[in-house]
């Protein structure tokens, strides 16, 4: 049984599941409306015989009978057409008659060319006559004819009543789109959106659903936790947490006992898990994880044992799920705990084996390893630990990553592919994007990130069908028209190159990607003048860009100018080359002609921001600020520049929600996660005695805690932390802070004082 349940599932295949019981029913609005859909027009011009429009009259009236005996009628005459036969299938369906309805469509289904609403309804009879297999070849091949047939929607409800509620969704995203009316179809496709960590969606698939009604509470609840938020998810469903409707009330308290967990309230996890027949590997994890936080180690390794246990001998398959992982490491961690470290041992070493790109295995292991005396292994395993942990997909490092991830799954999954693609599995890395792109078909960087990576793989025909494609989902965009002129300059294809890259700069003149190459394909054809010009652009953009540099230096080279000072500098770069020299009164002026020249450029109104905020002209500063974010809200600087004027102004509300932007765009320093932090800790002050109080705090904690996970020694915010942990009556973890930041003080002043400075700074000042 255990071995069973760790062979994951295999789309196609199905569970075992009592047959449906099949009975006659009225025709509702939206079952004929698939009805209509679903019964083909004749093969000839002419239209739809009267007798059959006429039965399916009957039908629309709720009379069924009388229609299938009006039609039978007619499907007895010599002249029939085929299309009678598939509406009289279509109605046995509908009735609660499958087998008869199979036997009236078997004789079309083979018939060229095939029909999608023939085949749909054999899917229908299948599947109420419990074959599922069966029913999902016929809805795949109606769709294959008929991509938009209403087999989209019976192949993901299908799917999704089955278990593959992800799966459900790629069926189920395109027919609500087009159907947003069906609000059951909604549900299952917002479900399928959850499973699938794609929050924005789920979220718009919910929106306007029946409040009250607790399936849509449980999956908004579900998107809350998803999100990050387990109070509101707890709050969502603590209303029908006392009797929940018995159909759901597993999802319902599991997603509750989720919740409690990442709060810390492990007895609210167990009281929600005790009603329940705990079956399967992922509730041991989630019940052993609950025993665990209450402190009942015992009760943990037994939740988990009959799981763990068997995998020593029989091991998951080659492409195991995520939750073989998380019981050998939990478990080997419980044994570890409980002081048998050398039990823990192997888990912990089938832990590393399972996914050896994770840091925390390793650090459990290596850990165990110095606990059984194993010295020198566990020395070199924690190695290990620590390369991983330096990488940037430590899990620590991280959680902003994920936090953006859950906002823009279309980013993450390319994103994923792109790695992919650069270990070297091209087709795995394309198989991802061909989803998303089904998934996302109004967004281009699905495709994009495909032409580019058949474009590295030498496919360079098909790399530019991707990114033709690519233009026909946003013809304007810069990014498509720089990618087929990148794909035609692999062609040599050099003058529709050439178009293509004017194209895109006209669209964004500061595309850095399209001035790199589109100077390299000049430098190509001795028009270095030209190439020279997009370079120095290219550099007031980039000025750190080593390549154009190389080639600019160049080409000044050959035309006997050694590019010295003596140069005149644009605006631009002229104010930036000030900027980094600290010279902040002669930066403005250029900077603001800059501006003046391109009022469209996000970056050249940050870098003005930055300078008339160290010249003490914040209000002018804000401005621009707030125009950067306007131009391009996607910027993290644009948003970190315009949150610590708000900050500064006092408006800690509005700089928490920048700064929480700024980090949620690009991996945050500890700098700016300790300003978050500061805007979070005003917050706090300024609802002080309120019930949001705590709540803020609690952000300012969380913004402290990963500013000190970036920067371990870093004292402002291990200081900043105590005294929010001081406000929220914390104070022995406050005092064991204060006393980390006296000792980094110490150091500070000593290092001060051995450069012969003055005396250190003192600590900083409470807000």
């Amino acid at each position: 049984m255990c071995r069973s349940r760790f062979r994951g599932r295999v789309f196609g295949g199905f569970r075992a599941q009592a047959e449906p019981r099949v009975r006659p029913r009225a025709v509702t609005a939206l079952a004929f409306a698939l009805l209509l859909a679903s019964v083909p027009a004749p093969t000839s011009a002419q239209e739809l015989p009267a007798e059959v429009a006429d039965a399916l009259a009957l039908a629309a009236g709720g009379d069924l009978s009388g229609a299938i005996a009006a039609i039978e009628t007619f499907c007895a005459t010599v002249d029939a057409p085929d299309a009678a036969f598939a509406a009289l299938g279509a109605l046995h369906v509908e009735a609660g008659n499958p087998e008869r309805a199979l036997d009236v469509l078997r004789p079309l289904m083979d018939r060229e060319p095939a029909d999608a609403g023939v085949l749909y309804n054999a899917g229908r009879a299948a599947e109420a006559l419990g074959r599922p297999e069966e029913a999902a070849n016929r809805y795949r091949q109606s769709l294959a004819i008929q991509p938009r047939s209403p087999a989209l929607r019976s192949l993901g409800m299908m799917l999704g009543r089955h278990g593959y509620t992800a799966e459900a969704y790629a069926f189920l995203q395109p027919w609500t789109n087009a159907n947003p009316n069906d609000l059951d179809a909604r549900v299952a496709a917002a479900a399928g959106a959850i499973a699938l960590e794609r929050a924005p969606e789920a979220e718009a698939l919910l929106e306007g659903l029946p409040g009250d009604d607790p399936g849509v509470k449980m999956l908004r609840a579900q998107l809350l936790l998803q999100q990050a938020d387990p109070w509101g998810a707890i709050n969502e469903l603590q209303a029908i947490a006392d009797d929940p409707p018995p159909t759901i009330e597993g999802g319902i308290r599991r997603t509750l006992a989720r919740a409690y967990l990442v709060v810390g309230e492990a007895e609210g996890a167990l009281e929600q898990l005790e009603p329940l027949d705990v079956a399967g590997p992922e509730d041991a994890v989630l019940l052993a994880s609950a025993w665990f936080q209450a402190g009942r180690m015992d009760e943990a390794i037994e939740a988990l044992a009959p799981y763990a246990e068997p995998l020593l001998t029989s091991p998951p398959p080659e492409a195991p799920p995520p939750v073989a992982r998380d019981i050998v490491l939990e478990y080997g961690r419980y044994l570890h705990s409980s002081g048998d470290a050398e039990r823990a041992v192997p888990f912990l070493r089938l832990a590393t084996e399972l996914d050896a790109g994770k840091p925390d295995a390793y650090q459990a292991l290596g850990q165990a390893l110095a606990a059984s005396g194993e010295r020198e292994e566990a020395r070199e395993i924690l190695e290990r630990f620590q390369e991983l942990s330096r990488d940037a997909s430590d899990e620590v490092a991280s959680v902003n990553r994920r936090r953006s991830d859950i906002a823009d799954p279309t980013g993450r999954e390319v994103r994923q592919a792109l790695e992919l693609a650069a270990a070297g599995e091209v087709d795995a890395a394309l198989d991802i994007l061909a989803r998303e792109a089904q998934l996302a078909s109004t967004d281009p960087r699905p495709v994009y990130a495909a032409s580019s990576i058949l474009l590295d793989a030498g496919r360079n025909e098909e790399a530019l069908a991707a990114a033709d494609r690519a233009l026909a989902v946003a013809p304007e965009r810069a990014d498509g028209l720089y990618q087929r002129g990148a794909v035609l300059m692999s062609l040599e294809r050099l003058a529709e190159s050439e178009e293509m890259f004017r194209q895109a700069l006209q669209a964004q003149p500061t595309h850095t990607a399209t001035l790199s190459d589109y100077a390299v394909l000049l430098m190509s054809g001795n028009r270095n003048g030209e190439a020279a010009g997009l370079l120095e652009r290219l550099l007031e953009l980039r000025p750190g860009d080593a390549a154009a540099r190389g080639h600019l230096d160049r080409l000044r080279a050959a035309r006997g100018s050694d590019g010295g000072p003596h140069e005149e500098l644009p605006p631009a770069a002229l104010g930036r080359e000030l900027m980094r020299n600290r010279d902040f009164r002669a930066a403005e002026p250029p900077l603001d002609r800059a501006v003046l020249l391109d009022p469209t450029d996000a970056s050249l109104r940050i870098d003005l921001a930055s300078a008339l905020w160290e010249n003490n002209k914040p209000a002018e500063a804000e401005l621009h600020a707030r125009e950067a974010v306007a131009l391009e809200p996607s910027s993290a600087e644009a948003h970190r520049m315009l949150g610590g004027l708000l900050h500064w102004r006092g408006e800690h509300l509005q700089a928490a929600e920048s700064l929480e932007r700024a980090a949620a765009l690009a991996e945050p320093d500890a700098a700016l996660l300790v300003d978050l932090a500061r805007a979070w800790d005003g917050v706090a002050t300024d609802s002080a005695g309120t019930a949001d109080e705590r709540t803020r705090l609690g952000k300012a904690e969380d913004a402290y805690r990963r500013a000190i996970v970036a920067a371990p020694d870093h004292s402002e915010a291990i200081y900043g932390l105590a005294r929010v942990l001081q406000r929220l009556g914390r104070g022995d973890e406050a005092a064991i802070l204060m006393e980390r930041y006296m000792e980094l003080y110490g150091e500070d002043q000593r290092a001060t004082q051995e450069q012969g400075l003055a005396t250190a700074e003192g600590p900083p000042e409470g807000d």
